[in-house]
């Protein structure tokens, strides 16, 4: 298999999802590619990445210095790596998440590549739409890789037969490598007598379920409620909006342990709002999202009560995998919960989801299922790292 740069214009490290989903996209495209390069961002802080992520050092990062200067960065970003590419006579894949770096290295005739764009949301607006057409029409340009069969819809309505035979629905997914082995040869669940343990691992974000906690934790107050995830000043906040006694707030843990959190609770919750809104506080992704923490908690094995979403049904089965409940009904939460006092239901459906989420939505299933897709190719092992490209 050729090699693959991954273009990343997110800083890492980082405390959103999306450093972790390229993090270990990178990780597992290693297992199946003779080099992976991840051109990020420069950001102080943590020096050892690889670790911090709770990856294998199996490629290489470089980060790319910025002058930050707001409406250039892409620009300059996408002719940093492009230089660096050429000077070392690269070739292989370009696989990118943003778009204007993306359309730069376009313009700039990368005659050594296959260009793939992974799209997380429609364009927001008519330069993005337009870049992104730029793209689709460039001879380099391979195929679009869609986190959900929603996207993939409306990216078809965009852009129709410009795209119609170069896009795969992948859906995101976990690390399998990382779930410890107490969590897949058995569960721990609460004791008799024992409040039960409803645990969230996420951001605090509007939309993305941190109304719903504090409004649960009110009307439940047998249960524990534990939140993993946030700053210092998020959770300040909630805490004097909406003082209970039974929650707590862990704040944002590195995402090599979050499974160690995961393991000491009893039910995981997913409580999406109908609009989840990201970004400058503009672009609601509640139709097409493909949320890392969903198939973090399958892949734990631990029961889920998650927000009745269509984009959320491509994956869940009410009932099999998880227990689904309407963003906007608090009494519908309750009773799902309240249900989940069962162990047995809490342990079908723990193992349900295990099953489906080893068979469908490892990083590595992910990457496999891109590669044979979008080209066809006979996938070599390899993990290899050639230290000396770009030393």
């Amino acid at each position: 298999m050729k090699n693959i740069y991954y273009l990343s214009c997110s800083p890492i490290p980082s405390q959103k999802a999306n450093s972790i989903q390229v993090m270990k996209m990178c990780q597992a495209f290693a297992l199946h590619c003779k080099e992976v390069v991840l051109f990020c961002i420069q950001r102080k802080g943590e020096k050892d990445l690889h670790k911090y992520y709770g990856v294998k050092k199996s490629f290489k990062i470089i980060p790319v210095k910025l002058p930050g200067i707001k409406f250039l960065n892409r620009i300059i970003y996408a002719l940093i790596v492009f230089g660096r590419l050429k000077k070392k006579n690269a070739a292989g894949i370009l696989y990118s998440r943003d778009i204007f770096s993306t359309g730069v290295i376009c313009l700039l005739n990368p005659q050594n590549f296959s260009i793939v764009f992974e799209a997380h949301a429609p364009p927001s607006t008519k330069l993005r739409k337009r870049v992104l057409k730029f793209i689709f029409k460039s001879k380099y340009f391979k195929g679009v890789v869609s986190i959900s069969e929603a996207l993939k819809q409306e990216y078809l309505r965009i852009y129709g037969n410009l795209i119609i035979d170069k896009i795969v629905v992948a859906h995101d997914g976990a690390d399998s490598s990382q779930i410890p082995k107490v969590m897949l040869d058995q569960q721990s669940y609460a004791q008799k007598g024992e409040r039960l343990k409803l645990g969230y691992i996420g951001s605090l974000f509007p939309g993305k379920g941190s109304e719903i906690i504090m409004q649960l934790a009110k009307k439940l107050p047998a249960y524990e409620f534990h939140v993993v995830g946030g700053s210092k000043e998020q959770i300040e906040e909630l805490q004097e909006m909406h003082p209970c006694e039974n929650i707590t707030f862990y704040g944002f843990v590195s995402p090599e342990k979050i499974y160690d959190y995961m393991d000491k609770f009893d039910v995981m919750l997913a409580p999406y709002k109908s609009k989840v809104i990201v970004g400058s506080g503009t672009l609601d992704i509640s139709k097409w999202m493909s949320p890392l923490k969903l198939f973090e908690y399958m892949g734990g094995g631990k029961p889920i009560v998650a927000s009745d979403l269509p984009v959320l049904k491509e994956v869940i089965k009410d009932d099999k995998i998880a227990l689904l409940a309407d963003p906007d009904n608090l009494e519908e939460w309750e009773y799902r919960i309240k249900h989940l006092e069962s162990e047995e239901k809490r342990s079908e459906l723990g193992k349900n989801a295990q099953k489906v989420f080893f068979e469908n939505y490892t990083w590595e299933k992910r990457t496999i299922y891109i590669l044979k897709k979008l080209f066809d190719e006979k996938i070599e092992i390899s993990g290899k790292l050639n230290d000396k490209l770009f030393a």
